[in-house]
């Protein structure tokens, strides 16, 4: 990869252009105003995105689990809630910005040989003009929810409750010619069902689900609908099994998180590295030097391919009339 901070390279437009005088090249950090500036140009700084996207995979356990294998036969049903992230894919995006040590001010700019000479540059990307000082592209951070929140609403088609089976005992004898009346006892509050008679219930419910779809694909019913009626209503019957199945088989929700780190690498190092961030297989993405997350690094490498400009110098009586480019 070309080195981020490149040499300056020097073209002299005195010979092909314009008199020596025509052209004033100044660095606005060397200046407190602009003064008669005709145009305002910077070198371009290299700088990297590093986009990156993880999917987050949730689970909860039934409520029902642990009778899963008892009542429907299900013997790998999970018991224990999980939460897993994982990497999915990685983007570098290269992109330039202006550099805040080299923005010139030029002067006295009227010739239209150098005007496209400089329009020129600037669409090679040797140069930017204002309104490309910034080119970083934004992205927001993102989580994009591929399915509902995770939650147990539907957990039964019955009550939730005993039903009240207390009786009263007729205390007339068999050959009595006088009737008592049964004591009046106090209303006894139902008692609420187990787990395992709520799970007991579902299962059955499922079960039923299973014969009448059955019976209906297989036309065992004196009405049938046809058509498109008996696809609905057996799309019907699997959304109704497949919620009441997640009652011991558990839910799962799937997200994916997109993430954009942006960096300009050092130019004296050989090898510039940077952590982007950290990463956990069960947080996902992490900022806490004190965490056991594993660092994201991003690293560049100088490839010398400039090398042969290092020895390249401005003549200093004459670098105000030269247009620098990098």
């Amino acid at each position: 990869m070309n080195k981020q901070h490149l040499f300056l390279l020097i073209i002299s437009l005195l010979s092909s252009c314009v008199p020596q005088s025509s052209i004033t090249v100044t660095n606005v950090n060397d200046v407190n105003t602009l003064g008669n500036s005709s145009c305002l140009y910077a070198l371009p700084l290299s700088g990297f995105t590093v986009v990156v996207t993880a999917h987050h995979e949730s689970f909860i356990p039934g409520p029902y689990c642990i009778y899963a294998a008892k009542y429907l036969g299900i013997t790998d049903a999970m018991t224990k809630p999980y939460e897993k992230w994982m990497p999915t894919d990685v983007k570098i995006l290269p992109y330039t910005e202006a550099d805040p040590d080299f923005i010139f001010s030029v002067s006295r700019i009227r010739n239209a040989r150098l005007s496209e000479l400089i329009k020129g540059l600037c669409l090679d990307s040797l140069i930017l003009l204002p309104g490309d000082f910034v080119r970083r592209q934004e992205f927001d951070h993102t989580l994009h929810v591929i399915s509902d929140p995770l939650s147990f609403t539907d957990l039964s088609v019955k009550r939730n409750f005993e039903a009240d089976k207390g009786l009263l005992i007729s205390e007339n004898l068999p050959d009595s010619i006088h009737t008592r009346l049964p004591v009046s006892k106090g209303k006894e509050k139902p008692a609420m069902k187990t787990t395992e008679q709520k799970a007991e219930e579902a299962a059955n419910f499922i079960i039923k689900i299973r014969k009448r779809r059955f019976k209906l694909i297989s036309g065992q019913y004196d009405y049938m609908p046809d058509g498109e009626s008996l696809g609905r209503a057996v799309d019907e019957l699997n959304q109704i099994e497949a919620e009441y199945l997640s009652l011991f088989t558990g839910l799962k929700s799937a997200s994916t998180c997109v993430k954009a780190f942006h960096f300009i690498p050092e130019s004296h190092k050989e090898i510039a590295r940077i952590i982007l961030s950290r990463f956990s297989e069960t947080e996902g993405f992490v900022y806490s030097e004190e965490s056991d997350a594993k660092p994201l690094y991003a690293e560049i490498r100088d490839l010398n391919k400039t090398k042969s400009l290092d020895g390249l110098t401005l003549d200093p009586e004459k670098s105000q009339q030269y247009l620098l480019y990098r």
